[in-house]
């Protein structure tokens, strides 16, 4: 059965539909938006959920295949294990990924973070449209995408639940394996869940893209405790590892070198208390503290003789507090305070072997911290329950970053026949101890309108910020391809942003669209230009900078329709332009018009099955002279409903990937310069047995 989740809703819209045999029928009501899994914020934000069913019947790989799906969004990779999105216009750096709520920082530009989420483990993943900095702080300027882990939930007996899974996919040779088990009593619930994928490299219509391997383990541990009715403890810890990760990218690389993750992990730990109806005002009052470390350690061997071995470790950790407070049913607000704190740790050795073998240490960046903390209102009025809502929200918040003196090298020492000579090194200063300290300003509000009862529309206006991280700052990526630099004295970026939502739903049709417009300032982007050495010699680099004013705006539409019983369409289509308003030239990294096309035949509720078209078609190109980005690729998939055998569950999901097997490439398909086909034709099949 395929599920949706309608954003940018009133308060009393449709926030859930399914397709029936023959209608499009309602399956829940909400007051409000839940955008982070366990905080409900009051504010209409353009919000959008995938479901793990969703998920369970598509060939993923990432979580960046699965929000390809989503409209907005556009998969960016670099190979078949690291990939990251853009949405509407804006890259990585310029989201903010959540898991459970909590922020997942490294790099901010294709790192692998998105990738070390477990799909299996997660319930449903929640994307915001827009910018989310009133509800998240610095960070998301662009959006967010916050991954909600799966819980059991509480019974009235002990229960014993688990599911075990396994998948195969053709064109990688990719296998993976999942099991999960839950045990639950009326007051505490307990789960573990772990999985493991190894995959060889892909191909494509052209032949086998070299270095696209990947092999990654997950493990995760999920608890619950409630006193009474009003009290409860959350706890959750999340282990993810991956290993011999091929990059088969270019641009920051040279095209020659071979590039992979030697290791990746990511450490999640958190609890959570929460109290209910404390008094007839306090309908929830929460405290949240967690802790969150990333490291990864990248082999580069750029030729027979030079090996680069960058690694980093950024941790972060932060606390929240917020309370629901109930005046009337007309009036409520959500308030409270947030504060984290994000250390970075970066190091690079260089390794040269001629007549003898030369170890360099390296600095790319400083040691460096970034700390925030921030206070923030939700506020929602009910100005009449049939048609008319109010919603506005602001946030404050104080950032200071600090830094040391980084050095280009650290260390440097020569091996010949078995003996160590230390040999003198270049102190060149790339970054001076610093310490910045800025205030950040956030507002929202948004008007909400219900004319009849299957139609809403909603005003969404924003003033949003995000301060510059640590690697815009201070980066110096010199991986003997192009420089990268990054830039200390880069001011915050912000903006004002307007969404204009409007939903239709009827038993048979389900309309949805929203209307934007960005307006950025100051907006950190990389430029292309140059970089004087220390020996005065001026190079080719991409230098981080602010452009003064920079203009986004576009469209998204959804189209659901109950052709017949047991038949429908879906399709959608979305567009984006963004424009330098300073220079009048098109902003880099800006998605092609694409969409998709979508028949699902439901077969008396026992297998669904469907075929679907993605496209992609560029309807600006910088000049006359670079070819217009085009394709269209066919996929046929398939999921049956869960057979009882006993006590057990047992269903399956399937299909085939571009099923034409056509030689295309995505706009996206790499961040780092190197244009690479996508996979060809793939077989994929999974079953899971549950009881």
């Amino acid at each position: 059965m395929l599920i949706l989740f309608v954003g940018s809703i009133s308060s009393n819209a449709t926030a859930r539909i399914q397709f029936a045999n023959d209608s499009l029928t309602l399956t829940r009501q909400l007051s409000e938006i839940t955008v982070s899994g366990i905080h409900t914020t009051k504010l209409n934000l353009p919000v959008q959920t995938v479901t793990a069913a969703e998920m369970d019947v598509r060939a993923l790989v990432s979580p960046g295949d699965v929000l390809h799906h989503v409209p907005g969004i556009v998969l960016s990779r670099d190979g078949a294990w690291a990939t990251s999105i853009n949405l509407r216009g804006f890259p990585e750096s310029k989201l903010l990924f959540l898991s459970d709520g909590e922020r997942m920082q490294s790099a901010t530009d294709i790192a692998g973070v998105l990738s070390s989420i477990d799909l299996t483990s997660v319930e449903r993943i929640e994307i915001i449209k827009g910018a989310g900095s009133v509800v998240f702080g610095t960070g998301a300027l662009g959006g967010v995408v916050n991954f909600v882990m799966d819980r059991p939930d509480y019974s009235a007996e002990r229960t014993v639940h688990g599911r075990v899974g396994t998948g195969l996919q053709s064109v990688n040779s990719l296998w993976h394996s999942h099991a999960a088990v839950s045990i639950a009593e009326s007051n505490w619930y307990l789960q573990l869940d772990g999985a493991l994928r190894t995959a060889g490299n892909y191909t494509t219509p052209e032949g086998e893209l070299p270095n696209s391997q990947f092999n990654d383990a997950n493990i995760g541990l999920r608890g619950g405790m409630r006193y009474d009715d009003n009290q409860e403890l959350l706890v959750g810890y999340q282990h993810n590892e991956a290993w011999n990760v091929g990059l088969p990218g270019g641009g920051a690389f040279p095209a020659t070198a071979e590039v992979r993750y030697l290791g990746f992990a990511r450490n999640q730990l958190n609890g959570e208390y929460i109290f209910k109806d404390l008094t007839d005002v306090i309908q929830d009052l929460r405290f949240k503290a967690y802790t969150q470390n990333i490291t990864r350690e990248v082999e580069n061997i750029v030729n027979p003789k030079t090996a680069i071995f960058p690694g980093s470790r950024n941790v972060t950790s932060g606390v929240r507090a917020s309370a629901d407070l109930y005046f009337n049913d007309y009036h409520t607000l959500t308030a409270g305070a947030e504060g984290w704190q994000r250390k970075q740790t970066t190091t690079r050795v260089r390794i040269t072997t001629l007549n003898d073998t030369i170890f360099t240490g390296e600095q790319p960046t400083p040691f460096a911290t970034m700390t925030d903390a921030g206070i923030f209102g939700h506020y929602r009025w009910v100005i009449d329950p049939n048609r008319w809502s109010l919603n506005a929200g602001m946030r404050l918040d104080y950032i200071h970053t600090a830094n040391d003196t980084a050095f280009k090298e650290v260390y440097k020492y020569k091996l010949s026949q078995g003996e160590r000579t230390t040999l003198p090194h270049d102190r060149t200063v790339l970054f001076n101890e610093r310490n910045t300290h800025e205030l950040a300003y956030a507002a929202h509000v948004d008007i909400a309108y219900q004319p009849t009862r299957n139609q809403s529309l909603v005003l969404s206006l924003a003033n949003a910020y995000r301060a510059a991280s640590m690697e815009e700052r201070f980066k110096y990526i010199d991986q003997a391809g192009t420089l990268r630099v990054g830039n200390p004295n880069l001011k915050p970026e912000q903006g004002v942003f307007a969404n204009l939502g409007y939903t239709y739903s009827a038993p048979r049709l389900f309309i949805k669209t929203d209307f934007f417009a960005n307006y950025l300032f100051d907006m950190i982007a990389e430029k292309q230009g140059s970089h004087t050495l220390n020996n005065g010699l001026v190079v080719p680099a991409w230098v981080n900078a602010n452009v003064d004013k920079a203009l986004y705006a576009g469209s998204e539409v959804e189209l659901k329709w109950l052709v017949a019983k047991g038949l429908d369409l879906e399709t959608s289509i979305a567009y984006v332009y963004g424009e330098d308003l300073s220079t009048n030239e098109l902003m880099p990294l800006l998605p092609p018009l694409n969409g998709m096309v979508k028949v699902n035949y439901h077969l008396m509720k026992k297998l669904n099955t469907s075929l679907m078209v993605e496209w992609e078609y560029q309807t600006e190109t910088p000049d006359e002279t670079v070819a217009r980005h085009q394709y269209a690729v066919v996929n046929w998939l398939f999921d049956t409903a869960p057979r009882s055998i006993g006590i057990m569950k047992l269903q399956f999901a399937g299909g085939v990937r571009n099923l034409f097997d056509a030689s295309y490439s995505a706009w996206f398909s790499t961040l780092r310069g190197i244009n690479r086909l996508e996979p060809g034709r793939n077989f994929y099949v999974k079953t899971t047995v549950s009881w």
